[in-house]
């Protein structure tokens, strides 16, 4: 639990900015020179970027062994209470529980009215910032000082408090409700990606269905309880690959926000995300012309400075910057050039400097092995697809970790690794079955990738399309579609059967 603590620690001061270290300085110097160890404390982790309980003691001698633990808890309360005042005027909600923070001293000295007020500025920040559970507590306090006291405002308030306890109450159940909803839904998508039958398809619809509220649209809905409506419905017609229906949610998801311009800097990571949605919907609706639109927009965002980005918040821009680079690269077919472009977000996939989650570095590597296959590197594309295929987490992105292993035994083939190929086949087809992934498109695929040691050279083309011919009915059928969402297998068979790079192909079949 120490060690915990101390990493904690280490990395909060790590990621302070220069404004909030400088204002952490100056309210360190004000502090008597008992407390001021703790700044001593924060200069030496500061400097040596670790926490290192013998080397401390040595290079701090006035720091005793047995004040050491207590220093480091200070140190760490301190630098939350700089940071919580230093972003208050950013954070309203910090802001809000800062004037119940403020009622609640009020009460204590006797300043009942004082107090009042207080709680009422409570309720106008919650209100206007739409969080409701922030105007209960303050409800709540403002109840129990009304029944104790003798304000002057009870007779006429009562009736006023109990009817907007009860709509508050009302409403937080319904938010509750759809927020619940929006996190089953997004924890599904995580782990399933799209459905891949008739049964998942009803199952998923018959569980969004029993999980709504009844006559949902007859319901004025504040803010908060649209945005967890729309985003449900962003993973149901994502699993569902209904991308039109998945761009009108999402589309709703931003419009939201930019008609409560107040809220983009109250949820910015949300509002962020909405944007990613958009982009994501129209690159899998193929909409070249306005996804391309979309991400010069999306480039945009705060080059005017007008969001002061937390580190989350710009750890998440960033990393949806990246996927849709990588999907303009798709789109552009541009795979040669795109290596150039990509080149830092290898290395960052690497050090992790935003700490991105392990689902959001699968899909990176899965998508740089998509990039580096389509310019014919595939020594390149076969070290991400590894990092993919070694690293299992059960129940994360299992249709990723599926398509990871058949773009390997692709890769494996093109290079001519055939011994290698006829024994990972069976490996391979063993995990599809596993996981549950073994549709009609990859049985094609790994039947073919089977029997390709015993064709003769000279039939390897027909092979090549007849394959093709068996798998574009495969495309255009609702169900079957997925896997061409992952791997781009027609135009792979076209740059053989015809000869070209993955690159012409492409382009070739863009064009028709």
């Amino acid at each position: 639990m120490l060690n915990q603590k101390t990493d904690n620690l280490v990395n909060l001061i790590l990621s302070l900015t220069k404004g909030e270290k400088r204002n952490f300085s100056l309210i360190a110097k004000k502090a008597s020179r008992d407390i001021i160890l703790y700044q001593k404390l924060y200069e030496h982790i500061l400097y040596y970027k670790k926490y290192d309980a013998e080397l401390i003691l040595k290079k701090l001698p006035q720091i005793k062994k047995s004040q050491l633990s207590n220093i480091t808890a200070n140190l760490y309360k301190q630098i939350l209470r700089s940071l919580r005042d230093i972003h208050k005027e950013n954070y309203l909600e910090i802001k809000a529980r800062e004037h119940f923070d403020f009622a609640k001293v009020l009460y204590a000295k006797g300043q009942y009215v004082a107090s009042l007020e207080m709680l009422n500025k409570v309720k106008a920040l919650a209100t206007k910032i739409n969080k409701q559970p922030l105007a209960y507590l303050a409800l709540s306090f403002e109840k129990h000082i009304e029944s104790q006291h003798v304000t002057g405002s009870m007779s006429p308030k009562a009736i006023v408090l109990v009817n907007e306890s009860k709509n508050i109450i009302k409403n937080l159940q319904l938010t509750d409700q759809l927020s619940n909803l929006s996190l089953m839904m997004y924890g599904k998508y995580l782990q399933l990606g799209v459905v891949r039958d008739e049964t998942e398809r009803q199952e998923l619809t018959t569980f969004i269905e029993e999980h709504i509220p009844p006559n949902i649209e007859a319901i004025e809905l504040d803010f908060y309880q649209r945005l967890y409506l729309y985003q449900s419905y962003v993973w149901y017609y994502t699993m569902l690959q209904d991308f039109a229906k998945y761009y009108k949610y999402a589309q709703r998801w931003v419009n939201l926000f930019e008609a409560n311009p107040e809220m983009q800097k109250t949820e910015t990571a949300t509002y962020i995300k909405g944007m990613h949605n958009v982009l994501n919907a129209l690159y899998l609706s193929n909409k070249a012309e306005k996804f391309e639109l979309a991400v010069s927009k999306y480039k945009r965002f705060n080059t005017d400075g007008n969001f002061n980005l937390s580190i989350n918040e710009k750890g998440q821009y960033d990393l949806f910057k990246n996927i849709h680079i990588l999907n303009l690269i798709f789109f552009k077919s541009n795979y040669s050039e795109g290596i150039q472009e990509i080149a830092p977000l290898v290395q960052s996939l690497e050090a992790n400097p935003e700490n991105w989650d392990l689902n959001r570095r699968i899909v990176f590597h899965y998508k740089l092995a998509c990039v580096f296959f389509g310019a014919n590197d595939l020594g390149s594309t076969i070290v991400h697809l590894n990092k993919i295929t070694n690293n299992q987490t059960p129940g994360l992105k299992e249709d990723i970790q599926c398509f990871a292993r058949i773009l390997k035994l692709i890769a494996h083939f093109d290079i001519g690794d055939e011994e290698l190929v006829s024994y990972d086949v069976r490996s391979v087809y063993r995990f599809l079955l596993k996981m549950k992934e073994l549709q009609s498109v990859q049985r094609e695929i790994l039947k073919f990738i089977r029997k390709t040691p015993g064709i003769k050279p000279e039939n390897i083309i027909s092979e090549f399309q007849l394959l093709r011919n068996r798998l574009i009915p495969l495309e255009q059928d609702m169900l079957e579609r997925r896997p061409f969402l992952y791997l781009d297998i027609i135009s792979w068979l076209d740059s053989k059967i015809n000869n070209t790079s993955m690159a012409e192909a492409i382009k070739s079949r863009r064009s028709q």
